[in-house]
């Protein structure tokens, strides 16, 4: 179903500087509360189990293909051969490299974090993509998508241009914009938008990321005019301008020509189902509105997740050319109508979007005792690896258990995405945020992966008599740094 719905006050301007932006925050469309699909919290655990194991497959296997292109590139060059596998090269380093940098972007591709951070360091290079940059523009994206002069990743803004959107296809204008960027971080300088989600504090990394991709641009260009050969640039650069199109195939099913301004990923997203080939090189992304709402489920477990929840979505496309016979029709409206959007419907099993999140959640208004403490749940409810919600006079908990048995306590609230926190991953003495996977140590709530920057209360918890009791009076902060 299609609908011409009202003009978006937003169409012409989405900028994050702009008077939209305050607008969305006014309105109560940023780091606001979105829609979830139900999804029993046992089934979930599961869902959130890390693994290294099927993205180290996958890398090495991404690697060899890299490699392998570009040999036999190499081997066959000087005769029209060569074409095919640098082509073929292209694509993987152009295209595969945006799926790559995503997942180890979220910290979910592998259970190793320095595996996460090394893949996504080398992806976002690959992808024309500073890292820095990208890795806090994402989390915005996650917190605020498609909601005009909040989100910086919206692909097709209004009205549209035809100019611009053949252009992706060729890394154009973005190459235009990255490199302008690039060279504004080298110099030392921050845009008034950049500053808008890019805590001070993380300004020296961009710019130092950026000096180290300057001079490797710099190393390719000087090896190709020593070696009087464009095998270099062939390599690294020039790819993206003619590889980077099967990103755009895949990226413009994501949200394009969908409604804005809303608080439910199943009226602003779609889910693909894709080919195993297709579903390789873009990690399993085509089920983009369960990434969207549960973004801490690794990728190889997206499938199980969409068993789980697409009685509650709206029908998934059944493959890329199901996908793009709407997308096409839709983008020829909004070329000439830029206020036209297309609703998708949800099923009659589909639960509403206003329909609160089915969390179980333990309250009590008991009057703590002289000491603070008051009586939270018993132990049993909180089985190992797990996590509760707890509320008590109008403030909101989550309260712990470790797998080998250890208690504890925090606010509610991630400091970040105002997420509660007793729906994310618990790994040893870490709460992993549901949001945008940051990470906390519940021994003294210190952070220890962004984007949080602040800090999470933590209180103390024990428990006695098969009893957990929480000391609500006593909160302890962490001074540490943030990594």
């Amino acid at each position: 179903m299609a609908a011409n719905i009202a003009a978006p006050r937003s169409l012409g301007d989405y900028s994050l500087v702009g008077p939209y932006s305050r607008v969305a925050v006014e309105e109560g469309l940023a780091d606001a509360r979105w829609y979830l699909s139900p999804v029993p919290k046992e089934q979930m655990r599961a869902l959130l189990e890390r693994r290294d194991g099927p993205a180290i497959r996958d890398t090495l296997i991404w690697f060899g293909l890299l490699i392998g292109f570009a040999a036999a590139g190499i081997a066959l060059w000087g005769t029209l051969w060569a074409v095919f596998p640098f082509l073929l090269y292209a694509v993987i380093y152009g295209s595969s490299s945006d799926s790559r940098w995503h997942e180890a972007g979220h910290g979910a591709a592998f259970k190793t974090d320095w595996m996460n951070n090394a893949l996504y360091e080398i992806a976002s290079f690959m992808v024309m993509r500073e890292s820095v940059v990208w890795r806090w523009s994402h989390a915005r994206h996650h917190s605020d998508t498609i909601i005009v002069g909040r989100d910086a990743e919206i692909a097709l803004q209004r009205p549209l241009s035809l100019g611009k959107l053949i252009g992706k296809f060729f890394a154009w204008p973005g190459a235009y914009f990255y490199f302008k960027g690039l060279l504004r971080h080298v110099a030392g300088r921050m845009s008034p938008e950049e500053r808008t989600f890019i805590p001070e504090s993380e300004f020296g990394k961009v710019y130092t990321r950026a000096r180290i991709y300057l001079l490797i641009y710099l190393a390719v260009i000087v090896t190709a005019i020593a070696t009087r050969s464009i095998i270099p640039l062939l390599l690294i650069g020039l790819p993206n301008f003619y590889g980077s199109w099967l990103m755009v195939t895949y990226g413009l099913t994501q949200h394009a020509g969908l409604l804005e301004n809303v608080l439910d990923h199943r009226l602003n997203t779609r889910t693909v189902y894709m080919n195993p080939i297709n579903r390789y090189l873009y990690w399993n992304m085509g089920y983009h509105i369960e990434h969207h709402m549960f973004p801490m489920v690794p990728y190889h477990n997206l499938p199980k997740l969409h068993a789980l929840v697409k009685g509650d979505m709206p029908p998934p496309y059944n493959g890329l050319r199901a996908a793009y016979r709407e997308i096409i029709p839709t983008l020829r409206q909004v070329l000439r109508d830029p206020n036209y959007y297309l609703v998708r419907p949800l099923p009659a099993s589909a639960r509403p979007s206003d329909a609160p999140h089915q969390a179980e959640v333990i309250s009590s208004d008991a009057a703590p005792d002289a000491q603070g403490w008051v009586e939270a749940l018993d132990l049993a409810r909180l089985v190992p690896g797990d996590s509760v919600r707890f509320d008590h006079r109008g403030k909101t908990y989550a309260i712990y258990r470790s797998a080998v048995g250890q208690l504890f306590a925090s606010d509610g609230l991630c400091t970040h995405g105002k997420t509660h926190l007793a729906d994310g991953l618990l790994q040893g003495a870490c709460i992993e945020c549901p949001k945008h996977n940051g990470r906390f140590e519940l021994r003294d709530g210190s952070v220890r992966r962004p984007p949080p920057r602040i800090p999470l209360k933590t209180y103390p918890v024990r428990e006695k008599a098969g009893k957990v009791f929480l000391n609500v009076s006593t909160a302890e902060v962490s001074d540490e740094p943030v990594a």
